[in-house]
């Protein structure tokens, strides 16, 4: 399908919205458009269009967006659960800000290299500077509360030798620390040591001293770490100084991958390089491209770009490669994505899939009887990877012979259900590994007898370890 103007976008619903926000990390609920209602327990907060909503870590919300309205929710990542204020807070949105939040959103989806999005990013985008300071958690268990003390009392002891002190290994101790204060031993203390020396600049300590007795050899290097770690300089927490933070945006890469179905992708700003296969093309501000089925790709887009996920499509259905259409309507496909992936639901309900097909005027394969189960199925096992089941119980729990089902499967896909299945299981694999999950706790939820059969699996699709893959995620804060 050649590239081509899409200048009626009545296929995307634009009446009222209901967002559910689970307990979780903390999230900002930004209203790109219209108004919504939120609520956080007993208490009603209304919000405008150009402004957006924090939702502290741990606390539910439900947002009701207006007819015409845009909410778009844009979760922190997992890491920085304890970071950022404890309290809700409504902030608005600077005009210059609004490419920052549309790259935020697709980052926080977890599907982008250094997926996931920093709170000091985020807060300093807000003009809250300070606000993402907030020390770790101590561990909760006594004995690595008895090291974790040690490691404060000492900040030249490594955390492998006062683990080995206390009868736990390294690697043991990582995984415990990590999953007691979502931190590793080194890092927790870094912030720790790190969020006292914010508290000793904000009371007016100079800055000098209040780097030495943190143990840094010179102010420099304790402002080089300040930043790295919370996104602002120390400076900045000095009264009379504060004001809104110029937070670098970083450019966004994905893939290379290989998926089951099409993927939709829309540039919102900037220039995108897309990648399929062997094959490189350009996609300019306002194109809509398509990563296809069954390739190797990916694409890479500078500071200044934004892209924004549109959803995705049957790997059976002629879609074509690289640039398919264009747009200039952000609020619409904003509305589409958040949608898809944010759980941004119309009222009124529908697939989003459907509207995707229909915006970009694609029908169904045809000739599918049983297009309808085929789908729900295949629904299913996207949420649930882990589901071991054979073909012919598939086949056997819609009441189909085997036979229909893969007929069905390989027009709707455009492959077996066997590959589609294993290229939706690297998909979560990616998604998991990006959240900072082990090969072992990612084989088990995604359907591997054990990490070593998922590991494998994994080099033969991406061609490095989930290890390697794991490091190439670390690139970009």
């Amino acid at each position: 399908m050649s590239s081509r103007s899409l200048p009626v976008l009545e296929a995307i619903p634009s009446g009222p919205t209901r967002t559910v926000v689970r307990p979780g990390a903390a999230m900002l609920v930004w209203i790109a458009a219209g108004s919504a209602e939120a609520t956080l327990g007993s208490s009603r907060w209304s919000l405008d269009a150009g402004q957006a909503l924090w939702v502290p870590a741990d606390a539910g919300a439900v947002v009701r967006g207006t007819e015409e309205g845009c909410v778009v929710p844009i979760r922190i990542r997992e890491a920085d659960r304890h970071a950022g204020p404890t309290a809700p807070f409504v902030a608005t949105i600077a005009a210059d800000v609004v490419p920052s939040l549309v790259t935020a959103f697709t980052r926080s989806l977890g599907v982008l290299h250094g997926g996931g999005v920093r709170a000091a990013a985020v807060l300093g985008w807000l003009g809250h500077p300070t606000a993402a300071i907030v020390g770790p958690a101590m561990p909760s268990s006594p004995d690595l509360r008895r090291i974790a003390d040690a490691l404060l009392a000492d900040s030249t002891r490594s955390p492998a030798s006062v683990g080995s002190e206390n009868g736990i290994g390294e690697s043991v101790l990582a995984r415990r620390f990590r999953a007691e204060t979502g931190w590793t031993p080194l890092r927790w203390r870094t912030r720790h040591v790190l969020a006292g020396a914010a508290e000793q600049v904000r009371r007016g300590r100079r800055i000098a001293l209040v780097a030495a007795e943190s143990g840094y050899g010179s102010p420099q290097a304790f402002a080089r770490a300040f930043h790295r770690e919370w996104g602002v300089a120390p400076s900045d927490l000095v009264e009379g100084t504060r004001g809104k933070v110029e937070v670098r945006r970083h450019g966004a890469e994905l893939g290379p991958q290989r998926n089951g179905y099409h993927v939709v992708i829309w540039v919102a700003a900037g220039s995108v390089e897309l990648h399929v296969d062997d094959r490189t093309t350009m996609a300019h501000a306002g194109e809509i491209a398509c990563l296809p089925a069954g390739t190797s790709s990916g694409f890479e887009a500078g500071a200044e770009a934004a892209v924004l996920p549109l959803g995705w499509l049957p790997g059976g259905i002629d879609v074509g490669a690289g640039v398919i259409g264009h747009t200039t309507a952000r609020t619409p496909l904003l509305r589409l994505s958040a949608w898809a992936y944010a759980g941004a639901d119309p009222v009124t309900g529908g697939d989003p899939r459907l509207v995707l097909q229909n915006l970009l005027g694609l029908g169904e394969p045809d000739d599918i009887p049983i297009a309808d189960l085929t789908y729900a199925l295949l629904g299913r096992l996207s949420d649930q990877p882990e589901d071991k089941r054979s073909a012919a119980e598939l086949a056997a729990e819609l009441g189909v012979a085997p036979a229909e089902l893969r007929d069905a499967v390989e027009a709707l896909t455009g492959t077996t259900l066997a590959t589609w299945r294993a290229r939706t299981r690297m998909a979560w694999a990616r998604r998991l590994l990006r959240q900072g999950l082990s090969a072992s706790e990612v084989a088990d939820r995604v359907g591997y007898a054990d990490a070593a059969a998922f590991s494998r699996a994994f080099r033969r699709a991406h061609g490095f370890s989930p290890r390697g893959f794991s490091r190439t995620q670390t690139r970009r804060p």
